[in-house]
């Protein structure tokens, strides 16, 4: 029975409602028989506000990179997940985030981007807040310009704060019941990343010095965007135009063996390494310095990388690439991709034209993959097909993401019952 939600006055569903006992079966069956998450899970307007209340806002969830807030009075607005939230690099350098609303007057606080600031402003009553949040002025309170009579404290008006923590250049929130703690939540990616120095990682400059940083627009569901990025290896020499020149794709080699090693981790952590020199004959030669181990040495591997949900990251042998999928509807949401490169080498002026060679691959393999992952939202409009199925050979990695949306699913699930 749908429940009236009390706190928006919308309708919300059950997730009996959502997904039957059959079709959770037919996911968790072995892989030779099972089938993928129902259609219905990409296309439901229903099935997304539930996994927006049980998955997303209930996960450390990529929202931005640390470069766009590189100093103290450094702010931005977002819109994440259907909350207004604002990221301030305080004088501190701390990052910190918060519900991006006036408790006074229910405005934003911040309207727009702003660099340096010393405070803020807000646009409606002109309150006054630190970088770390207080509420540190109500001109005009009391009908004085300094209202000195009054007792900020005691207007209980401070933000609201939202858990944000930084790692791999990458800001993460967590939007909704108590946050895991960010290095348990991620303890199988901060192990496989550790032996790369990824403090020596800067984003790629651009002729005026700034961060280049792309985003585009993906008419596609979020868990398909997923499931392409690193989980789906089979799709490669088809869709990829710097695949086609490589000896080794499809990645197998003569006698139909992988000449990859899947990292398959039930948290989420899903994707691929292989050596560095099968990626040379995907990504050619550069002039630019290689990515350094924690030993000093250069890379000597390759991988693509998703951690669930909506982070990835590629590191080939001499940048990593990083991207970000910001959902805003079931089938609608943003991507954010931006390349590193080692310290020496991610503002020099004499490497420009190499780090634009670099970032335009990432941009044309995201394009290419953006334009399939549209095809797949527009087909799933068919009643033909309700569910797919998978290659025991190549997807196993898929199979694991439909058995933790599931999972994550049902975690709700419990949580409501208990409510």
């Amino acid at each position: 029975m749908n429940k009236q939600n009390q706190k928006t006055g919308t309708q919300s569903q059950s997730l009996c409602e959502l997904i039957s006992d059959e079709e959770r079966a037919a996911i968790r069956a072995p892989i030779e028989n099972a089938q993928t998450l129902p259609r219905r899970a990409f296309i439901d307007t229903g099935f997304f506000q539930y996994e927006k209340k049980h998955i997303l806002r209930r996960s450390w969830f990529a929202v931005a990179f640390s470069s766009e807030l590189a100093a103290p009075g450094d702010c931005v607005p977002l819109e994440v997940l259907g909350y207004p939230i604002l990221l301030m690099r305080g004088s501190d350098s701390q990052l910190r985030a918060f519900h991006n609303v006036c408790p006074y007057d229910g405005c934003e606080v911040l309207i727009t981007p702003k660099k340096g600031l010393a405070y803020l402003t807000t646009p409606y009553h002109g309150w006054q807040y630190g970088l770390d949040g207080t509420l540190c002025a109500a001109g005009y309170w009391d009908g004085t310009e300094a209202a000195a009579s009054l007792d900020l404290r005691a207007l209980g008006a401070d933000l609201h704060p939202v858990p944000c923590t930084e790692w791999f250049g990458t800001v993460f929130v967590w939007l909704e019941g108590e946050a895991q703690a960010f290095d348990s939540a991620n303890r199988a990616v901060m192990e496989f990343c550790s032996r790369v120095d990824i403090d020596r990682l800067r984003v790629g400059r651009d002729e005026n010095n700034h961060p280049q940083i792309s985003e585009f627009r993906i008419d596609a569901n979020w868990k398909t965007v997923y499931e392409n990025y690193a989980v789906n290896v089979y799709h490669e020499h088809f869709v990829h135009a710097m695949y086609h020149k490589s000896p080794h794709v499809p990645r197998v080699d003569a006698g139909g063996n992988k000449t990859y090693t899947e990292v398959n981790d039930p948290s989420g952590l899903l994707g691929i390494h292989y050596d560095n020199s099968i990626g040379a004959s995907f990504y050619g030669d550069s002039g630019l310095p290689p990515i350094r181990l924690r030993d000093g040495s250069a890379n000597d591997r390759n991988c693509i990388i998703n951690v669930f949900p909506n982070w990835a990251v590629t590191v080939i042998h001499n940048c990593a690439r990083i991207a970000l999928f910001l959902p805003h509807e079931v089938g609608r949401g943003a991507q954010r991709l931006a390349t590193f490169f080692d310290v020496d080498a991610a503002g020099r002026a004499s490497l420009l034209e190499e780090r634009k060679r670099s970032e335009q691959q990432g941009i044309r393999a995201r394009k290419e993959d953006n334009a399939i992952c549209e095809s797949i939202q527009r087909a799933r409009r068919s009643p033909a097909v309700s569910a797919q199925f998978y290659s025991p050979f190549w997807d196993n990695m898929h199979y694991t993401l439909s058995n933790l949306v599931l999972s994550r699913l049902e975690e709700g699930e419990r949580r409501a019952s208990n409510d």
